[in-house]
């Protein structure tokens, strides 16, 4: 695999695999740029990138690539992003239209008045999930339901870590499992095995991982519930700020049915979230009294909240194309270093001779999932990074007489959902523009994010979950390898 990738320049000059040393070179690289420039000068990490990107792209240039190899990698890595980019627009025009038509704060609402606080957590837990089973998407649940758990949270007085981390789990449960998710169907179609069959073993194996979490979750909910007066005094500051602000009805609660309307109407995931947004301004023109120009400019700047109520306003100022577009320019930076990257194959030489000494079907298993991991960390994206594990693996499994169905369950115990727990990935950087939750304070209570994998690696040591081939298969599968 790796020999077909190198190529003769226009001198004929071949374009070589990396060294040692300049592997070793680049992830120095990567790890010390973004060290220095997060933890000692406090950056934002878009120059970060770009300057990792020219960088690797010298030495790529040094190992004999062109840079029209380059530049044509990196526009297919942004291109193979950028439906997730117009999807981030469009649920920073959901989240204004929302707030501003009474969606979000009558959820909040009603929410505060509903929900105890000791229990609010296993509720948006169970919740989350299921809509993101239903729906097929983590970004929505969480710009739609998670903005409004937050604010619940706030008001009951629930550290806004803890939620955050709550809810981005529970989401990307249905983001790794649902049918009707672009990571499964990926997935799926990456290790070449049945979409239906991928979605029942990967359900079959994620239960425990489901219920250790949903334990932690009552536990951190009852350890952090409110205990003193101060968290109902906020309560009742917050729902009735809100109550004067907008007008709060049961019906404007109805817009979060959209989502599951979208999925049995087979509507796409663009123009649907469109439709969401559309929603949202009417009832902002209709029901809460705003003319025209306050609908647009909502859609395009978000909400700007100004009530007496520092809480409420800190809370619903948000939404709006432009809130995303921080995180937009940052995917782009991103995936033309990942883009870079790919052209250099150091990561499938890397990889690959570490694999030379694995034996076992369980540590098989153990390096897919932790590669898994790591290439999130490096590639910056968990649909680049589930290509490569399956490139790197894929051939290995069928060596070892194992079904694909254990690889499209590491892509999606793996790459599929660790990708928040990583600041710059993504998927981190989304999460972030979202609640406002840095990365690695909602990390730790995310727990549907990396206790999946910890099962995964514990469960194929005991010899549980793993499937392998039938001798027939496998025989005739040497047969076409050796020409027999």
């Amino acid at each position: 695999m790796l020999n077909n990738a190198q190529k003769k320049d226009a001198k004929g000059q071949e374009a070589r695999l990396p060294y040692t040393w300049e592997i070793i070179v680049a992830f120095a690289l990567l790890i010390g740029i973004l060290v220095f420039s997060i933890a000692v000068l406090g950056l934002d990490v878009h120059i970060p990138f770009v300057i990792l990107t020219g960088l690797t792209a010298a030495l790529a240039i040094r190992m004999g690539y062109k840079w029209e190899d380059l530049e044509k990698s990196i526009l297919a890595s942004i291109s193979s992003v950028m439906q997730a980019v117009l999807i981030l627009i469009m649920v920073g025009m959901v989240v204004g239209s929302w707030i501003q038509g009474g969606i979000v704060p009558s959820l909040i609402y009603y929410g505060l008045e509903l929900i105890h606080p000791q229990l609010f957590l296993v509720a948006i837990f169970l919740v989350c999930s299921i809509c993101s089973v239903a729906t097929g998407t983590a970004w929505t649940i969480i710009g739609t339901l998670g903005v409004a758990a937050m604010g619940i949270s706030e008001g009951m007085g629930i550290p806004l870590a803890l939620t955050a981390g709550t809810v981005i789990g529970a989401s990307y449960f249905g983001d790794k499992l649902s049918p009707l998710s672009d990571a499964t169907n990926l997935h799926s179609a990456l290790t070449g095995v049945s979409l239906f069959d991928h979605f029942k073993n990967v359900l079959k194996y994620t239960i425990p991982s489901y219920v250790i979490s949903l334990i932690l979750v009552y536990i951190f909910g009852r350890i952090f519930a409110p205990q003193s007066t101060e968290g109902i005094a906020s309560i009742v500051n917050i729902t009735e700020t809100l109550k004067s602000t907008f007008v709060i009805s049961p019906w404007l609660i109805l817009p979060v049915l959209m989502v599951f309307f979208m999925v049995l109407m087979k509507i796409p995931a663009i123009p649907g979230i469109f439709f969401m947004a559309l929603v949202g301004s009417l009832c902002a023109i209709f029901v809460q009294g705003a003319d025209l120009k306050d609908a647009l400019t909502a859609l395009h700047y978000g909400y700007i909240s100004d009530t007496d109520s520092p809480i409420v306003d800190s809370l619903l100022t948000r939404g709006g194309m432009v809130s995303m577009m921080y995180i937009a320019s940052l995917i782009l930076c991103v995936c033309a270093y990942s883009g870079v990257l790919d052209v250099t194959k150091i990561l499938y030489v890397s990889v690959e001779k570490i694999l030379r000494k694995i034996e076992s079907a369980a540590g098989l298993m153990t390096s897919t999932v932790i590669s898994g991991f790591v290439l999130n960390i490096i590639a910056t994206d968990n649909y680049v990074s589930a290509v490569m594990t399956r490139d790197i693996f894929k051939s290995k499994f069928s060596e070892k007489g194992l079904d694909s169905l254990n690889l499209s369950r590491c892509l999606a115990e793996s790459n599929a959902i660790t990708s928040p727990l990583i600041p710059w990935n993504t998927c981190g950087i989304t999460m972030v523009g979202m609640l406002g939750i840095p990365v690695l304070q909602y990390a730790p209570y995310a727990f549907l994010l990396y206790i999946p994998p910890l099962v995964v690696i514990f469960m194929s040591y005991l010899n549980k979950g793993i499937l392998r081939l039938e001798p027939e298969i496998i025989a005739n599968r040497q047969e076409s390898k050796y020409g027999a």
